[in-house]
């Protein structure tokens, strides 16, 4: 049985889970493993990763009045949970800015273009997070076995849970139908922003609108090509 003292050794980095040393773990892609901090009946583990930044968990690691482990709890680190308030407060001020500034047409028009890339790019950043933590938490479950293999000799690799790593496609061809319709509105998006907002004065709307046209398409190839290229 893993114990409380085993799990203490896994901290690298001694420290407070709170916002400021996660914003840092996150602004710096701290991947020490691990950062953590010990409390009475838990221990609080966490990583940076490249793709996650400021998104990775924390591992709460429980154990019972003899310090025997009992399982493990994932949560929201503080400044994940601090960013996506601010993330949904900054959209309300760009469409409240939207209506202000604008015509009614155009900022109707223009607020459902931004609800539905942001509801496209939450679905891609939402896969590509829990495939992440899926490998996060498969490498953390093959510690933790490598632990009690040692504590206990007479455990085989054999007898360890083998994590089971389904395959991702990427191209299957609802996906591609999916963005060939997708890619060429978020392109018309990104014109109408450079001909249409920019050349009239609206240069911060115009920007935005680049950035949230090209967002989708970008973050979505970054998924399909760019993890298992960096893995």
């Amino acid at each position: 049985m893993v114990e409380k003292k085993d799990i203490e050794k896994l901290i690298v980095q001694h420290k407070k889970s709170n916002i400021n040393n996660h914003w840092t773990d996150s602004f710096f892609y701290n991947a020490t493993k691990y950062s953590g901090e010990v409390r009475e009946n838990e221990i609080l583990l966490w990583r940076s990763d490249f793709f996650l930044r400021g998104a990775y968990p924390i591992f709460h690691i429980k154990f019972d009045q003899n310090d025997k482990m009992q399982g493990v709890k994932l949560e929201k680190n503080p400044f994940h949970k601090l960013l996506n308030k601010l993330s949904i407060g900054f959209f309300a001020v760009i469409i409240a800015f939207l209506f202000i500034t604008s015509e009614l047409r155009f900022a109707v028009i223009a607020t459902c273009g931004i609800l539905i890339i942001g509801f496209l790019l939450r679905i891609v950043l939402h896969k590509s997070k829990k495939y992440e933590i899926g490998l996060m938490t498969d490498e953390l479950k093959l510690t933790i076995e490598q632990i009690e293999q040692e504590k206990n000799p007479e455990l085989t690799k054999s007898n360890a849970t083998k994590p089971a790593k389904a395959k991702t496609k990427e191209w299957t061809l609802g996906k591609i139908l999916t963005r060939l319709i997708l890619y060429p509105f978020c392109g018309l998006i990104v014109y109408f922003s450079i001909v249409g907002l920019i050349p009239e004065g609206k240069r911060i709307l115009g920007i935005f609108g680049v950035i949230i046209g090209l967002g989708y398409p970008i973050a979505d190839l970054i998924l399909a090509f760019g993890i298992k290229n960096y893995r």
